[in-house]
C-alpha cells in the first residue's frame, strides 16, 4: 500500500509540475493581444439605418432576438400532446417559472405577467451567453491606431502590430504606443479631414504601424443604452400597472400615503417612494451594465495573461453570471409590478 501511495503521489506531483510548466510556456511564448476596452459601442463603418450608425452591440441584440425566435420556432413547429425535445424543455421551463411566480403573487398575477418575465429573462440570458461563443469579440475589422485614437475621443493610444493567422489578417502581441507628437498629428489631420468632408486616414509616413481590432459583435448589455431602455420599460410599466389597477388612488403613495398614521412621517415616506422609483432606473441600469461589462473585461484579461487552461473557470463563472443577471432583472420587474397593485391610501392592512 505504501509503495502504491508513493507512486500515486509522484504521478500527481508530476501532473502539477507539467501543468505549471505548460502555463509558464503559454504566458511567455503564447501571448494574445488585449482587445480594446471602450465604454461606447463601436460603430461598423458603412452600416447605417435611416441615417443612424449601426453598432456592434445592436447587431448582437438582433442576434439574440433571432436566436430566441429560432428556438421558439422549433419548440412550436410540431406541437405534441406528449412533448419531446425542444418543446418538452420549453414547457418544463415555463411550468417551473409559472409555479415560482404563483408562489410570489398568486395565480392570476403570475399568469398575467409571466410572458413579460420570460421575455426579459430569455432575452438577457441569450444576449449575455452569446459573449461566451469563441470569436464573438475577436472577429472584426482592423483599423489603424491613429483612427481608433480619434474615433475614441482621444482615449485609445495603444495598439498592436498587424500579422496573419491561418492566412487571415490578425494582430500580434507586440505593442505599439502613440507618442505625444503622433497624437498631435492625428488630431490635426482628423480635424482637417472632417472639415473637408472626407474620412481620416493616417499618412503612411506618419503612421505608427499600430492597429486596433474593432469587433463586429459585442455583448449587448455592455452598451449602456440597452440596460437603460429595459430599466425605463420596467419602471414605466409598473406605473402604468398601478394606475390601471388602482386609478388615481395609486398616486397617494407619492403624495399623501397612509402608512404610520403620522402625517409628517407619511409625507416624508411618500417623498422617499418617489425617489425610490427614480433610483430603480439607476439601479437596474448600472447593475446589469456593470456586471456584464466587468465580465467582458475579465474574459479579455485572463487569456491575455495566460492563454491556456486558466481562462476556462472564468467562462463557467460568466455562464452563471449571465443567467443570474437576467433572472434578477426579470424577477425584480415582476415584484415591482406586483407592488404597484397595492394601495397606500389607508384602505388596506399593512
Amino acid at each position: 500500500m505504501g509503495g502504491k501511495s508513493c507512486r500515486q503521489l509522484i504521478i500527481d506531483n508530476s501532473l502539477l509540475i507539467a501543468i505549471a510548466l505548460a502555463l509558464l510556456v503559454a504566458s511567455v511564448f503564447v501571448r494574445v493581444p488585449l482587445p480594446t476596452i471602450l465604454l461606447p459601442a463601436e460603430k461598423i463603418p458603412g452600416l447605417t439605418l435611416f441615417g443612424f450608425p449601426i453598432t456592434n452591440t445592436l447587431i448582437a441584440t438582433l442576434l439574440a432576438d433571432a436566436t430566441i425566435l429560432l428556438v421558439t420556432y422549433f419548440a412550436v413547429r410540431k406541437v405534441k400532446a406528449i412533448p419531446t425535445g425542444v418543446q418538452n424543455l420549453v414547457e418544463w421551463i415555463i411550468e417551473a417559472f409559472d409555479g415560482m411566480l404563483t408562489d410570489i403573487a398568486g395565480k392570476e398575477k403570475a399568469r398575467r405577467w409571466l410572458p413579460l418575465f420570460l421575455t426579459i429573462l430569455f432575452f438577457l440570458m441569450v444576449a449575455n451567453w452569446w459573449e461566451l461563443v469563441p470569436g464573438f469579440d475577436s472577429i472584426g475589422y482592423i483599423e489603424p491606431l491613429e483612427v481608433a485614437y480619434v474615433h475614441s475621443n482621444y482615449t485609445v493610444s495603444n495598439g498592436y502590430e498587424k500579422g496573419s493567422f491561418l492566412g487571415l489578417p490578425s494582430l500580434v502581441s507586440k505593442t505599439v504606443r502613440l507618442t505625444d507628437e503622433q497624437k498631435k498629428q492625428a488630431q490635426q489631420a482628423y480635424k482637417k479631414a472632417k472639415a473637408e468632408g472626407h474620412a481620416y486616414h493616417p499618412h503612411p509616413e506618419e503612421a505608427s504601424g499600430g492597429y486596433v481590432l474593432v469587433p463586429f459583435l459585442r455583448a449587448a448589455a455592455t452598451d449602456l443604452n440597452l440596460p437603460l431602455a429595459l430599466a425605463l420599460i420596467s419602471v414605466t410599466l409598473a406605473q402604468v400597472t398601478g394606475i390601471r389597477t388602482l386609478g388615481m388612488k395609486y398616486w397617494r403613495r407619492f403624495i399623501n400615503p397612509v402608512i404610520t398614521g403620522s402625517k409628517p412621517i407619511d409625507i416624508f415616506v411618500g417623498i422617499l417612494e418617489f425617489v425610490s422609483e427614480i433610483a430603480k432606473i439607476v439601479s437596474f441600469t448600472f447593475r446589469l451594465f456593470g456586471n456584464i461589462f466587468a465580465g467582458q473585461v475579465l474574459l479579455f484579461v485572463m487569456p491575455f495573461l495566460i492563454a491556456f487552461l486558466v481562462p476556462l473557470p472564468f467562462y463557467g463563472l460568466e455562464l452563471f453570471v449571465g443567467f443570474m443577471q437576467a433572472f434578477v432583472f426579470a424577477i425584480l420587474t415582476f415584484i415591482f409590478l406586483e407592488q404597484a397593485t397595492h394601495s397606500h391610501a389607508g384602505d388596506e392592512h399593512h
